[in-house]
């Protein structure tokens, strides 16, 4: 059975997109609003990103690469003056909004604020604030 070549390049054009566009990075950084030191420890399935420790004001952030399925998931958990806590801190489909994003979450006390920040044209917008789940 013969191919035609244009649906054999279209087929390529479509490997060769997908396969780009999975590679396109996503940063997120986290903000410490607590007014202390707090330590986290954030990771995925696959990536332990290791326990930090960040002082009030600092930041701290990673870089990945989503999944080309649409699936990435990092989640943190916080040690808190209040008890420990976690986040999804990036779950895809809620946080994903195109390429070459970054997402600044803002730690307080009683919530998590974030931000997205547009790498094209530098613009920035306030996503709203989520509470904390429970462990």
């Amino acid at each position: 059975m013969d191919i035609p070549k244009r649906y054999l390049s279209l087929f390529i054009l479509i490997i060769f997109v997908t396969t780009d566009l999975s590679h396109a990075e996503i940063k997120v950084e986290i903000l410490n609003h607590l007014g202390s030191t707090v330590q986290f420890h954030c990771k995925s399935k696959d990536i332990d990103l290791r326990e930090q420790r960040l002082q009030p004001g600092g930041s701290w952030s990673f870089q990945f690469q989503r999944n080309i399925f649409g699936r990435s998931l990092f989640f943190c958990s916080f040690d808190l003056p209040n008890g420990r806590r976690w986040f999804d801190i990036y779950e895809e489909p809620r946080d994903y909004e195109g390429f070459w994003i970054h997402y600044l979450w803002r730690i307080k006390p009683s919530e998590l604020c974030k931000y997205t920040i547009y790498k094209v044209g530098y613009s920035m917008r306030r996503d709203g604030c989520f509470i904390w789940n429970k462990n």
